[in-house]
């Protein structure tokens, strides 16, 4: 890399704290190269262990370290102030407190970052501790313990950056890089501020109005320990201080708010925080590839995804067309990427960048329909091992749940001139060829590491089609629930008469027996049974909560499903019924019903009558039953007389009992797989990764653009122009103390600002 042309000066300010400033230097020392010189200035410090360490370093003889010391204390600005004044005239200047620990190439960025544009005036990188520049969380002091390796986090940086050099309102003054340019124009600090606090902010606002840049180097890390320079005299600097760059800048404090709020450094924070986990804790990361319909697939991968986090980096992709949402999750939440394919990528290349970029060492796919043709074409020459978990069964059959065009089920036929029939008479599915859909499919599976299925019947009905391929059987397993944003909070009223309560749960659409459902619904209706029907869900033709007027039928809506329990008690569900036309693969709503002690009648066809003639903890309709929506209901009615009280209460103990898959003894066995598939497959490391700048588009960055200094000035005017009543200045200092006291200028700001009112804003912003 080359090394920008630069004569920089490095200014230390010192006054006391001996050992925070043997770490500054050893590290400057270390990792600093170029022409340069470092600058320690003490000011007066009554520590003798400082000038004991000055006259170390005057033994050492380094011919580029100076060291000065003041007769007086004169405070941080005018010490950074002769520091700027004694600096080479034609160099740039860095001030550096005396608490921080410089990274490898620090200074080098500092000065490529500065050679990039004439206009730039200041530049600050970033740093656990730094306002502003803070990462990985922003505007916090992120503690940083004194063996924890700054270097990682300097390589993180260097490899996820642009670089960009993106504008901030402000630099941070632990560690300021000034362009002799910008000294030469508008001179040094202000003596106002004496001992500290608040200088470096003036000064940048100084440097805008001339037409400066004040810039992050968003490819250097230095590391601030914060709080070593001032002592005691820190609040009451402060007070002082802010009150008097508020005096000077008006709109300061709106300026750094409205930064703040857009937060425009997140995404490079996400990224460099992510590569910085990967170096500190190397994981293999793991994608899991979903469709965006949600359901119990959806439920399924997040739990799996949370309970593997410690062995594998969890990735989430939702894969529709060209447009892949990559999801990253962490302890600390869920970051989303919105990739999308270039025209002229290739889909290998697309999910490869996405591989290598990510440290993906792993694919599991449970369901591609959202993407079939890329994502096969993309495996179909994918580096990285993949397999698969059988959450329905269309690689069989296109239609999914195997329902024929007069919408009745199959039973799974596998001649292909009798499925070639059938999809011919379904518009949807008249284009299929079913001989090519199978072998594609056939052929991703015999490339498949695993291949998963949660309940024999789903294993041995995709060995129906495809026999040639093993399949392990690993039962799904209820987490504490998945969170809905559109769930319904509210309940409709259930009347407390009696009368009995059947419930069928989820998303019931045509497959699942809405019109079934529906149907179920009149004949009660028709017949004046004494019965009544909830949906704990919603219909294909509507998501809106209602009750009919004779409330024989209820439709709660969306739900969550760590809610479901409440919500079976409330509506005093006594049975859980399932009109389904076609087959499960598994059912989390079954388990989920069990789990509240109710037991359950079911079709007899798939996992659903699987399940039950296993537990008990049912019934299942018989074969003259299950194709009448009134036999159905002769059962129902039947099963929940008060003389059949005894077989429903066994029933109902057998489902409150029956074993069910623990999330625990399923993440178990799943990543068993996982560790069998990475060892047999050898991953070749040679693809490319995405480049940063995709990621940082697919996590929408964009720069910050610093306003006119010209509108600044003509706002800052309209407020001297127009004074307000001193209760209206008040109140809008405490706001903005509210608005920003996680940054310096706000907690200076909060000092000051009477706590009464600050109280009372408290208190009308709480929820």
């Amino acid at each position: 890399m080359i090394r920008p042309r630069f004569s920089i000066d490095v200014i230390v300010p010192v006054y006391n704290a001996v050992h925070d400033l043997r770490r500054c230097v050893e590290s400057v020392l270390k990792h600093t190269g170029g022409d340069y010189r470092l600058v320690l200035i003490d000011d007066a410090s009554p520590d003798d262990s400082l000038r004991k360490y000055f006259d170390e370093l005057k033994d050492l003889q380094l011919a580029h370290v100076e060291l000065l010391a003041n007769a007086t204390n004169l405070g941080f600005t005018l010490t950074a102030n002769r520091g700027m004044a004694c600096a080479r005239p034609s160099a740039d200047v860095v001030l550096l407190n005396s608490d921080t620990i410089v990274t490898h190439d620090w200074l080098d960025a500092l000065a490529r970052c500065a050679a990039s544009d004439a206009r730039i005036g200041t530049i600050t990188p970033f740093s656990n501790n730094a306002e502003i520049c803070s990462l990985p969380r922003f505007c916090e002091n992120n503690a940083w313990p004194p063996d924890r390796d700054a270097s990682l986090m300097g390589q993180a940086l260097r490899e996820t950056a642009v670089p960009t050099y993106p504008d901030i309102p402000t630099g941070v003054g632990f560690c300021l890089y000034i362009r002799r340019a910008l000294i030469d124009a508008i001179g040094a600090f202000d003596p106002a501020f004496g001992q500290g606090y608040g200088e470096e902010n003036d000064f940048c606002m100084r440097a805008a109005d001339a037409g400066f840049r004040n810039v992050l180097c968003d490819d250097a890390f230095v590391v601030h320990s914060g709080g070593s320079s001032f002592g005691d005299a820190r609040t009451e600097l402060a007070q002082r201080n802010m009150a008097l760059l508020l005096s000077r800048h008006p709109r300061y404090l709106d300026l750094v708010g409205e930064y703040i709020d857009a937060d425009p450094l997140r995404p490079l924070r996400v990224l460099s925080a992510a590569r910085y986990r990967s170096l500190v804790e190397p994981l293999p990361g793991m994608l899991h590839v979903i469709h965006g319909h949600g359901g119990g697939t959806e439920y399924h991968v997040r739990a799996l995804i949370a309970s593997a986090c410690k062995v594998f980096y969890q990735y989430l992709l939702i894969a529709v067309g060209d447009e892949w949402q990559l999801e990253s999750h962490t302890a600390d939440g869920i970051e989303t990427y919105d990739f999308r394919r270039l025209p002229d990528e290739s889909w290998s290349d697309f999910l490869g960048g996405l591989c290598a970029r990510f440290g993906i060492e792993l694919i599991h796919l449970h369901n591609i329909s959202g993407c079939r043709d890329g994502l096969m074409s993309s495996l179909s020459e994918s580096r990285v091992p993949y397999g698969y978990t059988v959450h329905d069964l269309n690689f069989a059959c296109p239609t999914i749940t195997f329902l024929n065009e007069k919408q009745a089920y199959c039973g799974g036929v596998t001649d292909s001139a009798v499925c070639r029939h059938c999809l011919a008479l379904q518009p949807e599915f008249k284009h299929v060829d079913i001989e090519s859909w199978r072998e594609r499919h056939r052929a991703l599976l015999a490339r498949a590491a695993f291949i998963i299925a949660p309940s024999p019947w789903a294993g041995s009905m995709l060995r129906r089609y495809f026999p040639e391929h093993e399949i392990e059987i690993i039962p799904h397993a209820s987490s504490e629930g998945m969170q809905r944003d559109d769930a319904v909070k509210s309940r409709l009223p259930c009347p407390d008469d009696g009368r009995p309560v059947v419930a069928v749960l989820g998303a019931i659409g045509p497959d699942k027996g809405s019109r079934r459902l529906e149907s179920l619904v009149a004949l009660t209706r028709a017949r004046a049974l004494n019965l009544r029907w909830v949906l704990i869900g919603y219909l294909d033709r509507g998501r809106v909560p209602l009750q009919s007027e004779d409330g024989v039928f209820t439709m709660h809506g969306p739900y969550d499903s760590r809610e479901l329990a409440a919500l079976l008690e409330h509506y005093k569900v006594r049975l859980v019924a399932y009109p389904s036309a076609g087959p499960e693969t598994f059912s989390f709503t079954l388990s989920e019903a069990w789990a509240a002690g109710l037991p359950a009648v079911v079709p007899p066809i798939g996992a659903l009558a699987e399940r039950v003639r296993a537990t008990g903890a049912g019934w299942i309709f018989d074969e003259s039953e299950w194709p009448s929506e009134a036999r159905m209901l002769d059962r129902i009615v039947s099963l929940l007389d008060e003389k059949h009280r005894g077989e429903y209460d066994a029933a109902a103990a057998r489902a409150r009992a029956g074993p069910q898959s623990t999330l625990e003894s399923m993440v178990s066995e799943t990543l068993a797989v996982y560790r069998r598939a990475k060892t047999d497959a050898s991953i070749e490391r040679s693809m490319s990764p995405i480049a940063i700048e995709r990621c940082l588009a697919a996590l929408h960055y964009a720069p910050w653009i610093m306003p006119d200094p010209k509108a600044i000035a003509e706002d800052e005017s309209s407020l001297d122009a127009a004074p307000a009543a001193s209760s209206d200045v008040v109140a809008r200092f405490a706001q903005a103390a509210l608005r920003i006291r996680h940054t310096l200028p706000g907690r200076m700001l909060y000092r000051i600002a009477p706590k009464s009112v600050v109280a009372a804003l408290k208190a009308r912003l709480a929820p």
